[in-house]
C-alpha cells in the first residue's frame, strides 16, 4: 500500500507584520508539515485498514455527574474567573443582594440539586487499527430559553500504530495539557468533584480539533522493572484553540508532552507546554505555558503534584502612575505571568467501598503585577476596568470528601468546597490603584463555600475507565 500527502500552506503578511515574525511563522509552519510527510511515508509498512476476518464493533456508553449543593457563603466582591464553579452566585433572597446602600449582602444560603455533566458517546472499531469516537456533552449550556442544550465534545477518528507505538488522531481532541491519559486529570481521578488546575483557571481546553500524534518514545521489551521505566510516552498537537466553538483565528495552538512511568507505572512524571500567537500588530501578543507534574500511587493511596507558569506576551495595558500630579499618564504594555500549583490525594479506608480524598491549589493571575499601576486590559478581554480593584487576586482552593462506592459504577461524595480570594493591592483613596473605596479587611479577603453531596455514574462502558475515583 502507498501513502501520498500533498501539503500547501500559503501565509499573507499583514502591512505592520515586521519580517522577523514572517519568517518564523513560516519556519515552524513548513517544520510541521515536513515532519508530517515524513511520519506519514512510513505509515504503509504498518496499515492494516483492510482485514476480511475482522469484524467491526461498537460500543455506546456514557456517564453523568452532579451534586446538591448548600452555598452557605459568597464573596462579597463576586471574584472567581475562568472556570470556577460557584463564583458570582448570589443569595436567592433578592433583599440580601448587593446595592449601593448595602455594597456587602448578607450571606444566606442557597441551595440546588445541580447535574454538572453528561456525557453520551460511542465508540466504533471499523478496522483493527482504525476507530471513530464521537461524544456528546451537557456541561451546563444553556440556550436563549434557559434551557439544558447539548454540543459535541469530540468527534475524531484514530489511525492506531500508524507507525510502530505511535498513534495519529484526526478531528475534535483530547488536549494533552491535563485530560488525555497519564495527563493530570486522570492521576487526580476526581474530575467529578472539579476540575483540575489548569481547567479550572482556564489555561487550556480540554477538546481541540486539529491533528494530535501520540505514542511511546521507548518501552521495555520485557515485563517492567520495578526500579526502570515501563514506558516514555509523548504527544504532539496542533489545533485551533477555540475548543469545541468555530475557529476564530488563523494562529494554531501547539502542544506537547513526555511523560514517563516507571516502579510498575506506580510513578508517573510528566511535562508539558504549548506556544500560540495571539496577534502581530499594532503589538506583538503570544501566550506560552509550561508545566511538570508527578504522581505516585499504589493501591490503597495515591498523591500527585503539579505546577504550572503562563506568560502572556504584552497582554497588560497599564498606565503609571505620578505621585506628584496623582495622576496616571502613559500607556504601555506589559508581560504577565500566571502561576498554580496544586497538591491532590486519595486513599483507600474500605477496599472497594470507602475512599478518602482532598485536593489545596494556590493560583496568581499575575506574579508581575504593579500596584501601582493603572491596568486598563488583561489577558483574557476584561478592558475598561480599573484591574487593581477586582480582577487583580489571588485564589486558594480547597477540597475534600469521602468517595462511597455501592458498586464500581456508582460513587455517592459528600464533599465541602471552598476558593478564598485576596486582592493583591492595598487600596487606598487617593493613592495608586486607588477607587474612591477602601477596601476592608474582610472584603479584601473573602470566600465562597459551599458543602456538596456529589454523585457520579457511569454506564456500559467495556474498558478501565478513568476519572473512577481510585479505580475501584
Amino acid at each position: 500500500m502507498t501513502s501520498h500527502l500533498f501539503i500547501c500552506i500559503r501565509t499573507k503578511p499583514t502591512k505592520n507584520q515586521t519580517q522577523k515574525n514572517m519568517k518564523l511563522k513560516t519556519f515552524t509552519l513548513q517544520s510541521i508539515c515536513l515532519a508530517a510527510c515524513g511520519m506519514l511515508a512510513t505509515a504503509s509498512a504498518n496499515a492494516q485498514l483492510v482485514d476480511p476476518n475482522f469484524k467491526p464493533d461498537g460500543n455506546l456508553w456514557g456517564y453523568v455527574f452532579g451534586d446538591y449543593a448548600v452555598k452557605s457563603h459568597s464573596d462579597t466582591l463576586s471574584r472567581g474567573g475562568g472556570n470556577v464553579q460557584y463564583k458570582g452566585t448570589t443569595p436567592l433572597n433578592s433583599a440580601n443582594t448587593a446595592s449601593s446602600s448595602n455594597p456587602a449582602p448578607v450571606n444566606t444560603a442557597t441551595n440546588a440539586f445541580q447535574i454538572r455533566r453528561m456525557y453520551l458517546g460511542y465508540d466504533y472499531q471499523f478496522a483493527p487499527n482504525l476507530g471513530a469516537y464521537v461524544v456528546l456533552a451537557n456541561e451546563q449550556n444553556v440556550d436563549g430559553n434557559g434551557k439544558n442544550t447539548t454540543y459535541l465534545k469530540y468527534a475524531f477518528v484514530k489511525w492506531s500504530n500508524v507507525f510502530k507505538n505511535s498513534n495519529l488522531i484526526m478531528g475534535q481532541y483530547q488536549t494533552c495539557s491535563f485530560a488525555s491519559g497519564f495527563g493530570t486529570e486522570p492521576l487526580w481521578g476526581y474530575r467529578s468533584v472539579e476540575r483540575t488546575l489548569m481547567d479550572m483557571h482556564n489555561m487550556d481546553g480540554s477538546t481541540d480539533l486539529g491533528a494530535s500524534l501520540e505514542g511511546k518514545v521507548w518501552s521495555q521489551k520485557i515485563a517492567p522493572d520495578s526500579l526502570k521505566p515501563a514506558f516514555v510516552g509523548y504527544a504532539l498537537q496542533v489545533g485551533n484553540n477555540n475548543s469545541a466553538t468555530p475557529n476564530a483565528s488563523n494562529f494554531k495552538k501547539v502542544r506537547g508532552t513526555l511523560f514517563v512511568t516507571a516502579m510498575n507505572q506506580k510513578l508517573t512524571l510528566g511535562v508539558y507546554g504549548d506556544y500560540q500567537n495571539t496577534q502581530f500588530s499594532p503589538y506583538h501578543t503570544s501566550n506560552l505555558t509550561a508545566k511538570a507534574y508527578v504522581s505516585y500511587k499504589t493501591e490503597n493511596f495515591r498523591i500527585g503534584f503539579e505546577m504550572f507558569e503562563q506568560t502572556n506576551l504584552n497582554s497588560d495595558i497599564y498606565k503609571t502612575y505620578n505621585a506628584d500630579t496623582k495622576t496616571y499618564k502613559g500607556n504601555d504594555t506589559a508581560t504577565g505571568i500566571q502561576m498554580g500549583w496544586s497538591v491532590f490525594a486519595s486513599a483507600r479506608i474500605i477496599k472497594s467501598r470507602l475512599n478518602v480524598f482532598a485536593r489545596y491549589d494556590m493560583y496568581t493571575p499575575d506574579t508581575k503585577f504593579n500596584s501601582n499601576n493603572q491596568y486598563s486590559a488583561v489577558y483574557g478581554g476584561i478592558k475598561g476596568v480599573n484591574m487593581s480593584s477586582a480582577t487583580f487576586y489571588t485564589q486558594t482552593f480547597v477540597t475534600a470528601g469521602f468517595d462511597w462506592t455501592p458498586n464500581a459504577r456508582l460513587h455517592i461524595m459528600p464533599n465541602i468546597w471552598y476558593n478564598a480570594y485576596n486582592t493583591m493591592s492595598g487600596l487606598t483613596t487617593s493613592g495608586p490603584g486607588g477607587t474612591g473605596t477602601d477596601l476592608s479587611a474582610r472584603v479584601k479577603s473573602d470566600n465562597d463555600l459551599a458543602y456538596r453531596v456529589t454523585f457520579y455514574f457511569l454506564f456500559n462502558q467495556k474498558n478501565r475507565v478513568s476519572n473512577n475515583g481510585m479505580d475501584n
